[in-house]
């Protein structure tokens, strides 16, 4: 793997970790309930009712739920989070849309 390879995989494990500490404590849990008479389980979306499909093993109806759980980020929490990807990314890996926005970041900070 060549060393921009090797630098994407690696920012793209330390964005999901980023990720999911900024989000934590401010999406609710999905529930993972027993159904088929307890045979296999399901998510469920508390904020918005939704069910995933039956499935057998409580880390998949999770796993999947969580993924369901990313639709009821806010436009703020979405926008902190691009703000937060942008300042932190390696310069190297930066689009040219993403370079601009940190460079109007950095502007604003000064």
């Amino acid at each position: 793997m060549s060393t921009y390879g090797q630098k994407k995989k690696a920012w793209a494990s330390e964005w999901a970790k980023l990720r999911k500490e900024y989000l934590s404590g401010k999406l609710m849990d999905v529930l993972v309930l027993p159904v088929n008479g307890g045979t296999s389980v399901r998510w469920e979306c508390p904020a918005c009712g939704e069910t995933g499909t039956p499935v057998a093993s409580e880390k998949l109806a999770l796993t999947a739920g969580r993924g369901h759980m990313n639709i009821h980020v806010t436009p703020e929490d979405i926008q902190a989070l691009e703000d937060m990807k942008v300042r932190r990314m390696p310069p190297e890996l930066l689009s040219p849309f993403q370079r601009r926005r940190r460079d109007e970041l950095e502007a604003h900070d000064q």
